[in-house]
């Protein structure tokens, strides 16, 4: 095997926030190479974009899922198969955390759905740097901000960002792909507004008015229609609430994707075919 894909997925923290899974498709040097250096990659990645809450590679070790652990010093090509998933667990862990709300009837391959946000911005309070400033949880936002003080402008992206084989880019700004970290953090965001400690679907107001109603975030395209990622997501959730794989889901619309290079092409694809289905089965 030259050439390998494998799922990586860090599940460790208690907060959401800090949990990733990277898609990668590991080049023979990797295949051929020790675990640890696939561990070393994972963190390079996930460092770069969490640096509030830093990995060390040698603290943690892989997990097939549905399979076994591998020592550091295994080789990849010796014990894992291309389209393999993995868990990158600390040196204490026998399994994943088993997240409030998993139940049996999910896929071992698949995380339960996350708990509800609770009213407070986040469950866990953000780290803050010397000086007392905390990093934007904006997509894309690199600055660091004082959370009482007054609004900070923040341009940034108001989708998730995708990751596929050696290419990078948000959902939102499809047109825009890099191949490097430093490039990909350089594309120009699509939205205008303010720096937020929490992610923009974890904002939640007790009742009442906004206080800042008139200097919320004015969108750059607000009169664009709902992320086709969010179209997405919400199909898993019912397939997998049907009993479906939804691992195997994600890799179908992963493909598609990169093939059409459009994620609103790929739910019209989803939408008709369903509708064919529906349409021709017996009542």
């Amino acid at each position: 095997v030259t050439r390998m894909k494998v799922t990586l997925k860090y599940e460790e923290s208690e907060s959401e926030d800090l949990h990733m899974t990277l898609r990668l498709t590991l080049p023979q040097k990797y295949v051929s190479g020790d675990a640890i250096e696939v561990v070393k990659l994972f963190v390079n990645h996930y460092n770069k974009k969490h640096t509030e809450s830093l990995l060390a590679a040698e603290d943690l070790h892989l997990k097939i899922v549905g399979g076994n652990h591998l020592k550091n010093n295994d080789v990849v090509g010796d014990e894992l198969s291309t389209g393999d998933e993995c868990y990158l667990l600390g040196k204490d862990s026998t399994q994943p955390i088993k997240r409030p709300g998993a139940s049996a009837g999910y896929s071992a391959s698949v995380p339960p759905p996350p708990a509800p946000v609770a009213p407070a911005a986040s469950s866990k309070a953000a780290t803050r740097n010397a000086d007392g400033k905390i990093r934007c949880k904006n997509f894309g936002c690199q600055q660091f901000f004082d959370p009482d003080g007054s609004p900070q402008d923040c341009l940034h992206h108001k989708a998730a960002p995708i990751f596929h084989e050696t290419a990078k880019w948000w959902s939102c700004c499809d047109n825009t792909k890099a191949y490097d970290w430093e490039e990909f953090m350089r594309i120009p965001g699509c939205t205008k507004g303010f720096c937020a400690g929490a992610k923009e679907g974890q904002k939640r107001f007790l009742g009442g008015a906004d206080l800042r109603g008139d200097n919320a975030p004015v969108r750059l395209d607000a009169d664009a229609p709902r992320d086709p990622r969010h179209k997405l997501d919400d199909m898993r959730k019912g397939l997998v609430a049907i009993g479906v794989d939804g691992a195997l889901f994600e890799h179908a619309w992963s493909r598609m994707a990169a093939e059409t290079a459009d994620l609103e092409k790929v739910c019209d694809v989803f939408s008709a075919r369903f509708t064919s289905l529906l349409s021709t089965a017996d009542v």
